[in-house]
């Protein structure tokens, strides 16, 4: 359901389900519930326990409600990785991860737990969040408390990310490769086949080698 992914209230120790359709919902479901959101913001509770509403729904529920169990194992706040790392969780059901962090704007983003971060741009030091949400055999979601302040520790490579077109030959001096970032969609290209963006706000990340330390 693309549409969750508009919704920026996630937070942990949330305990929530999704709904494709408001319509839907029985009094028991709403049993525990504080608020709502939909694509286009927060839903008042009295207008979907009264079937007033349409169309997918997010449900948060208080305290009474307990949500499945989870934990991220690897890697513990202010820890270090490197690139392609392994993301260790357990979780009471299924587990989904998420990691924050800069490509093109600050953001949360899902990921698996071997997380490959070829063209991820380099990162400020303990700039990383990562968190992870449960979902349980009947639908009912938790967010764990989330991990913060890990450092991408690369060694003799770098990951470049521009936001406005070709940034010229000087710029280009160690590059090794290069892709055009349009959306979330990767598409390498050779660096003699630079060129102009592909589409407006299309963003280039280049890859370089860094001399080994002797």
């Amino acid at each position: 359901m693309n549409w969750l992914l508009l919704l920026l209230a996630i937070s942990p120790g949330d305990v929530y389900r999704d709904f494709p359709d408001a319509r839907a919902l029985t009094p028991a479901q709403l049993t525990g519930a504080i608020r709502a959101e939909t694509p286009s913001g927060e839903l008042s509770l009295a207008l979907l326990s009264r079937g007033k509403a349409t169309g997918p729904v997010r449900v948060f529920y208080g305290t009474s409600v307990a949500g499945p169990a989870g934990r991220i194992l690897a890697p513990r706040n202010g820890g270090v990785i490197h690139d392609d790392p392994v993301i260790r969780f357990s979780a009471e059901g299924e587990g989904e991860l998420w990691a924050y962090f800069e490509q093109y704007g600050a953001a949360w983003r899902r990921i698996t737990p071997e997380w490959k971060t070829y063209w991820v741009p380099d990162q400020p030091a303990g700039g990383l969040k990562f968190q992870l949400r449960v979902r349980r055999a009947d639908g009912l979601w938790a967010v764990a408390r989330q991990v913060d302040g890990v450092t991408l520790l690369r060694r003799n490579l770098s990951v470049k990310l521009y936001q406005a077109g070709h940034p010229g030959a000087a710029a280009l001096a160690g590059a090794t490769e290069a892709a055009w970032l349009v959306g979330d969609d990767i598409r390498p290209v050779p660096l003699d086949q630079l060129g102009a963006p592909p589409q407006p706000g299309a963003a280039l990340l280049v890859r370089y080698a860094r001399p080994r330390a002797r």
